[in-house]
């Protein structure tokens, strides 16, 4: 699956934040569902690996184990900031917009 756009990044240490654009012809929003289009939870903590791997250079490509908490609904357009950050072997991430936490989460390596 495609990764969505970033708009912009930064990088400190063993952190990244970045922002993310979201338009409905995003990949991730096919089928699931046609009328009230939503981000899955199982795409989130996808892009959270595939984003951390990238942007902080981990090169681990798959999980051993993953807890995920759901706080929102993640719609097209929507100003997405994606939270990562690499901890004793996890990657902890969250999803924010607005300032607001949509989800969160940490992924065992």
């Amino acid at each position: 699956m495609k990764l969505p756009i970033v708009n912009s990044s930064q990088i400190s240490g063993n952190k990244a934040v970045l922002n993310l654009a979201l338009p409905p012809e995003t990949e991730a929003f096919s089928g699931h569902f046609p009328n009230s289009p939503i981000l899955p939870g199982v795409v989130q903590v996808d892009w959270a690996l595939r984003f951390a791997n990238e942007y902080l250079q981990l090169e681990q490509l798959a999980a051993q184990d993953f807890k995920v908490k759901f706080n929102r609904i993640i719609s097209p357009d929507m100003p997405l900031v994606l939270n990562l950050e690499f901890v004793n072997g996890r990657v902890v991430f969250s999803y924010q917009v607005n300032g607001e936490q949509m989800s969160s989460g940490q992924i065992k390596l």
